[in-house]
């Protein structure tokens, strides 16, 4: 596999914002998250993961794409400006 493209927030969509607030529309867990993102192959950590949340690092795009299974949503929502 190729080098992966991160991605992260800027000053109009707060994509940390977004994922926090589907994952608790969800009732999930930060650690059911995480589990949930290694069954689907990706090496995501509690603390990278604290980290999305937080807007304070860079997301993979296929861990992007695993969080966006797990939350049975488009990845075009996590890229709303206003999720809820």
């Amino acid at each position: 596999m190729g080098k992966e493209t991160k991605i992260k927030s800027d000053s109009k969509i707060s994509l940390a914002d977004n994922l926090r607030s589907l994952r608790e529309a969800h009732g999930f867990t930060q650690s059911y998250m995480i589990k949930e993102m290694q069954l689907r192959g990706c090496s995501t950590s509690k603390q990278n993961y604290s980290k999305y949340e937080k807007g304070q690092a860079h997301i993979s795009a296929s861990e992007l794409v695993a969080i966006a299974e797990i939350l049975n949503t488009s990845i075009d929502s996590l890229f709303t400006s206003s999720v809820l």
